[in-house]
């Protein structure tokens, strides 16, 4: 069986997994309770463990601008290389925590998306 068979068996056999049934009510609980369901919670998803892969294609003057960048960088932190995905990772912890940089960024996108 190949990986994608395999895979979409495995997904068949998951969607048609059934709710576990309920528990047997208890002889002398009231029949109030046995006449509506209590109401179930929202149920919440786990959040994300696995990092996100982004792709993005960039200008070749912006690319050599990044290389460039990471090559100072590293001249000025004694290391023979920064990669250039710390310094994009970098950049988006600080567009997170910068209301500053957030209101720049903003004003370039919208500089960019209304030509």
């Amino acid at each position: 069986m190949s990986k994608a068979d395999d895979m979409k068996a495995r997904a068949a056999a998951l969607s048609n997994r059934r709710a576990p049934a309920p528990a047997p009510a208890a002889q002398d609980a009231p029949d109030v309770a046995a006449e509506a369901p209590a109401p179930r919670a929202p149920q919440r998803l786990a959040p994300r463990a696995k990092p996100v892969r982004v792709t993005t294609d960039l200008a070749p003057q912006s690319y050599r601008a990044l290389l460039s960048y990471c090559a100072e960088m590293a001249e000025d932190l004694g290391r023979a290389k920064v990669p250039h995905v710390e310094v994009i990772r970098a950049l988006i912890s600080e567009l997170n925590a910068n209301p500053e940089l957030q209101a720049t960024i903003r004003q370039a996108v919208a500089k960019i998306l209304s030509k």
